[in-house]
């Protein structure tokens, strides 16, 4: 009875799921029995709540309803590192669950003032299903798509870290923005210290080096919001 009240609360989200990597090529009216298979419960929570904290074991992976998420690090130091802003329809946790009841390697943080979260579990996707649903491999295929796009994006944040300068991270990190909208002109789902944390540096360095920019007419910028120019990039 629980897991059927889940299920009803996923349906206002069924067409905004359908357009995601993971139920990619899935019917809407096979929903309903994917997500029974896949033991989905939703679970909802406030800004700054924690979703997942580092070191916890799970069967589960979390898909993003509503609002949206940061994956934190600390290091032994507790020197915190934003390592992805997730929105509707992204997934968390499904790497530390691809063997299970693994612990987790970072915490998953509520970031809008809403946030709402279906978890699945990670066993009931890789096991056979007992009755040979004909999506349960395509959705089995979909995430392995998923988990190789998360690894792209991993080395896309590796290569920006691995720059030698914070102007360069920075600029590293302004380019991916600015070849993944297609604009010039874009929000960024940081504010000013989550920036900091993102590329690993301290944040009144990093204004002080954005001022700089500004300055010197290679980038404008109010909060979040930033313009590339001509010659941002030479």
């Amino acid at each position: 009875m629980l897991l059927m009240q889940h299920i009803k609360e996923v349906q206002p989200y069924y067409k905004m799921l359908l357009e995601t990597e993971l139920f990619s090529k899935v019917f809407e009216e096979d929903m309903p029995q994917l997500l029974h298979c896949l033991h989905a419960r939703v679970k909802n929570y406030s800004a700054d709540s924690f979703i997942i904290h580092a070191e916890d074991s799970s069967d589960e992976f979390g898909v993003v309803l509503q609002g949206s998420v940061h994956i934190i690090t600390e290091d032994m130091f507790g020197n915190r590192s934003i390592t992805a802003h997730l929105n509707e329809g992204e997934l968390f946790g499904q790497i530390a669950t691809t063997r299970s009841f693994i612990t987790s390697p970072a915490s998953v943080i509520a970031v809008s003032e809403e946030v709402s979260i279906m978890f699945l579990k990670f066993s009931s996707l890789v096991a056979p299903c007992t009755r040979a649903c004909s999506f349960h491999s395509l959705v089995i295929e979909n995430m392995m798509n998923v988990l190789a796009k998360r690894n792209l994006l991993m080395n896309q944040k590796l290569a920006i870290l691995s720059q030698r300068t914070m102007r360069e991270k920075l600029l590293a990190f302004l380019y991916l923005q600015y070849k993944e909208i297609g604009s010039n002109e874009f929000d960024i789902p940081f504010n000013r210290d989550e920036l900091a944390d993102f590329l690993c540096v301290n944040r009144s360095a990093l204004s002080r080096e954005i001022a700089k920019m500004v300055d010197e007419e290679l980038i404008e910028t109010t909060r979040s919001h930033f313009i590339l120019n001509e010659h941002t990039f030479l």
